[in-house]
């Protein structure tokens, strides 16, 4: 069975969804940023406009979320992806990874390697990479706020990755020096084409490996 084609058809539709479903909020952000109808400036009035915060900026915050949250659950969707990957791997092995409480990750790593004699370290993809896709899905799911729609990074995330390709660079440029300070996950076009790069390159050096069953 050509699982690795299963992979591939699931990213080509991810990047789809992304494309589409982000589609009319980044044209938002163009029409305000440019001025355009419907978005196009009163004239300026300095008694009433020198205390107001900036006209449309709460349709470009609007609209700056909804893509971060497309981006946000095709990442997760690119997770999962990995994960349905891996575990059709053992399945058509007709072995089981171990199962058990903490990092997942770890132990599938463990797995391929006692059972396939498959190292993930000596793959195109450090394996670092692979676990960064992992730690954002994680705070993407877990770390919401009683108020608005922002995710950070966990702690165990920031220490790992403190210039992690999800960080907001604005919050990375701006607190780069304060260690306790956990930036907000941001999904934007780029970093998910290089989640989904990632992803394909790593399942790929893995299915090369994988003896046929």
């Amino acid at each position: 069975m050509d699982i690795l084609s299963g992979l591939r058809e699931k990213l080509r539709f991810i990047e789809r969804f992304y494309a589409e479903a982000s589609a009319s909020f980044v044209e938002t952000k163009r029409k305000i940023e440019a001025e355009e109808p419907p978005f196009v400036p009163r004239p300026f009035d300095p008694e009433r406009d020198m205390d107001t915060e900036p006209l449309f900026l709460t349709e470009w915050q609007d609209a700056d979320d909804a893509i971060n949250i497309v981006g946000q659950a095709a990442l997760s969707l690119v997770q999962a992806s990995l994960r349905e990957y891996l575990d059709a791997f053992g399945w058509l092995s007709k072995m089981k990874s171990r199962t058990g409480r903490g990092d997942w990750f770890a132990r599938y790593k463990a797995f391929f390697l006692e059972a396939y004699d498959i190292d993930w370290d000596a793959g195109p993809v450090p394996t670092a990479q692979i676990e960064e896709i992992n730690l954002a899905r994680n705070d993407i799911q877990h770390t919401g706020q009683e108020f608005g729609m922002t995710r950070r990074q966990s702690k165990e995330h920031h220490r790992r990755f403190p210039d992690g390709i999800f960080a907001h660079e604005i919050d990375r440029q701006m607190y780069a020096d304060w260690q306790d300070f956990q930036p907000r996950i941001y999904v934007t076009a780029e970093n998910l084409r290089e989640a989904i790069r990632r992803t394909e390159a790593f399942c790929g050096y893995l299915d090369n490996h994988r003896r046929f069953f």
